[in-house]
């Protein structure tokens, strides 16, 4: 599969955004100032914004993980790519601590973050799952390219809570894991081992987000 090269600056002003808590389809929302992007095979896709969901919205050999992140890019010609982090309970995230300790608790409130280090987020290990999926807000536009990241982010069992305040389950704020609909997932993760019912990938059993048909949840997305 192409290279993934990340481009983050070190030295950011993030502006965080409750989208409208506890809408299921909304989030908080952080900007970061400045040109930040990813490239794919030649092509440069700028960052826009990342955020948060809880529950997670894909499963890895059917199990999900406590949260999930996305990271929204676009190129200069209208074209997605979201890269998604698996968020698992660990130990504080002291890089994420300013983010999740000021989580804006009203919708529409905003709150800024100076000198936040965003090439930290940028994953070390650049294994993935990869898909074409689609948008999981109205009118949930197809031709989105999916990263779903190995390398996870941790956050600690305090900052999920912080944020599940804001998103309380079992609504959170995620779509229904939907179903694959023919899409072919590709993964250079060489230790993964597919689920024997998963007939419907050529490549893994890997159930994700993604269906063209409107279902009952949705989330916020770009």
């Amino acid at each position: 599969m192409p290279t993934l090269n990340f481009s983050y600056n070190s030295d950011v002003l993030l502006t965080l955004l409750n989208t409208g808590s506890p809408d299921l389809e909304k989030t908080v929302k952080a900007t970061p100032s400045g040109s930040n992007s990813l490239s794919i095979d030649g092509t440069v896709y700028n960052l826009q914004q990342f955020h948060f969901h809880i529950n997670c919205e894909h499963l890895l050999n059917g199990v999900a993980s406590p949260m999930e992140s996305h990271f929204v890019h676009q190129s200069d010609a209208g074209v997605y790519t979201v890269v998604g982090r698996f968020i698992e309970l660990g130990d504080e995230n002291l890089l994420l601590k300013p983010l999740f300790d000021n989580l804006p608790q009203v919708p529409d409130a905003t709150f800024y973050i100076n000198n936040f280090d965003l090439s930290a987020l940028a994953p070390t290990d650049l294994r993935s799952y990869r898909y074409t999926g689609s948008l999981t807000t109205p009118g949930f536009n197809e031709g989105i390219n999916w990263v779903i990241m190995e390398e996870r982010l941790f956050l600690s069992q305090n900052q999920i809570n912080a944020f599940k305040t804001l998103f309380p389950l079992p609504t959170g704020n995620f779509r229904e894991i939907q179903p694959l609909n023919g899409r072919i997932v590709q993964t250079d993760v060489a230790s993964f081992v597919p689920e024997p019912a998963s007939w419907a990938m050529l490549i893994i059993g890997f159930g994700a987000v993604g269906a063209s048909a409107r279902r009952r949840r949705a989330v916020a997305m770009a």
